[in-house]
């Protein structure tokens, strides 16, 4: 049998995973490096999300046209008054709400606690006490008001950006980071990323639909919560995960 010498090099396959590929004595092994995704620093994606939303705040603020008809395309897309829908948009809607996501964050900080991971419990706490602080900057700041129709829930507060939107989008995006630093399992982990997706995307198009915000609201929002999420990793980045490696 031909003997050859090992060649190692690492390589992106089908599982998305770093894996080392040996070739020892005519035969080829596909060896898994460990189970846990490649993670990098998120500072550059994080400026360009932070731009996109400086962008935006100020097309709202200066009342540009195309927000205009942004939001009428939207809402005119999304409005109706079918009972069973109108009850599942007033009723989950609350998730969102600030004492929902306030409560869900101190159990997530309890919970990182009695587990010992330390460095995220505070980054989350942390995360989500500079996103929504931030957020009612931002509200008084930009005093825009909120849809002149009927409300289907109770709101109060300027209307830019949504703080259901900023919420959910930096609370949620904390679980997908989470989710990819601490579950081992492939399926367990796309399935939660998915899931953790889906509930600010669900959330804001909840606040459109029961008339208490623009359209524009809910992108502001999005936008503002994912440059916190990218900044604060980044943050997280370079203070534990790289020097932990």
């Amino acid at each position: 049998m031909l003997l050859l010498p090992s060649l190692y090099f690492f390589m992106d396959n089908d599982y998305n995973l770093p894996h080392l590929l040996e070739i020892t004595r005519g035969e080829i092994f596909l060896k898994k490096k460990d189970n846990n995704l490649v993670v990098h620093d998120t500072l550059v994606p994080g400026f360009i999300f932070l731009i996109l939303y400086v962008i935006w705040a100020l097309l709202v603020i200066y009342k540009n046209p195309f927000i205009h008809s942004f939001d009428q395309a939207i809402i005119h897309l999304i409005s109706n008054n079918n009972p069973v829908s109108v009850a599942i948009a007033t009723k989950l809607t609350v998730i969102g709400n600030t004492s929902t996501l306030t409560i869900a964050t101190i159990v997530l900080f309890i919970g990182l606690l009695i587990a010992k991971k330390f460095s995220y419990a505070f980054f989350s706490a942390g995360l989500m006490i500079c996103a929504n602080g931030y957020n009612w900057i931002t509200k008084h700041a930009v005093e825009r008001h909120r849809p002149l129709v009927h409300h289907l829930v109770f709101a109060d507060g300027y209307s830019f950006p949504s703080g259901h939107s900023v919420g959910s989008a930096t609370f949620f995006g904390i679980l997908i980071i989470l989710t990819i630093l601490l579950v081992k399992n492939k399926f367990w982990r796309t399935t939660l990323i998915t899931i953790w997706l889906i509930f600010p995307l669900f959330i804001g198009y909840t606040r459109i639909f029961c008339h208490v915000h623009y359209p524009s609201d809910v992108v502001g929002g999005w936008l503002e919560g994912t440059t916190f999420v990218l900044l604060g990793f980044s943050v997280l980045y370079h203070s534990y995960l790289k020097k932990h490696k």
